[in-house]
């Protein structure tokens, strides 16, 4: 079985996804894919985890950077291929190269498109609403309110631009999805079972 999961950050979709992978015995793509990303484009994993599901462009400052500080060494031709672009080609690559018939669960990325055609993969999308997800974002990282609340919006904001650009699609839409999940009234392990149920009965 493969879950793929799309969320709302403060919905607890990585927690559920973990939990998931626990019950499923299966290989987890969270923040993995980060490192994964960044050994293959020979870049810090500091740069692939700030444009992690982003939009923002930073190859020109990049660029800037690296031909500055050394000008000597660097020809335009011979700079590595750091664009957003060619990280959102890798990302779908690792998850399509993972997704080889054992047990997996991942984690956004747009996973729940590129796994579509995938009769194994089920797709979810976990969400709460805004009250909610302030309130476990504030017990997660002892936030405020208004500070939780902004970085909910900038959130959903990146995701919705990142999924229009590379997918061409309404992150929320829920045509992309066979299963939503909202975490409002569930516990972690509650919203894991049910996915894991509404899995194993599709795969029946």
């Amino acid at each position: 079985m493969i879950v793929a999961i799309g969320r709302e950050l403060g919905a607890g979709g990585r927690g559920v996804g973990d939990r998931v992978a626990q019950m499923l015995d299966a290989e987890l793509l969270d923040n993995q894919i980060i490192d994964l990303v960044a050994a293959r484009i020979g870049a810090p994993a500091a740069y692939v985890q700030a444009r992690d599901e982003n939009v923002e462009s930073f190859v020109d400052r990049l660029f800037r950077i690296i031909t500055s500080a050394y000008p000597e060494a660097y020809a335009a031709e011979g700079l590595p291929d750091w664009s957003e672009e060619r990280m959102v080609q890798l990302t779908g690559s690792i998850i399509q190269e993972h997704a080889t018939g054992k047990p997996l669960v991942v984690i956004g990325r747009g996973a729940p498109l590129l796994l579509r055609d995938r009769p194994d993969a089920l797709r979810v999308f976990i969400t709460a609403p805004p009250a909610a997800r302030v309130a476990r974002l504030r017990e997660r990282t002892g936030c405020s309110a208004d500070d939780a609340a902004r970085e909910i919006k900038k959130s959903d904001q990146h995701r919705l631009a990142y999924m229009q650009q590379y997918y061409g699609v309404h992150w929320r839409d829920p045509s992309l999805y066979d299963l939503i999940v909202n975490t409002e009234h569930l516990s972690v392990d509650a919203a894991a079972k049910l996915i894991v149920e509404a899995g194993r009965t599709r795969s029946a």
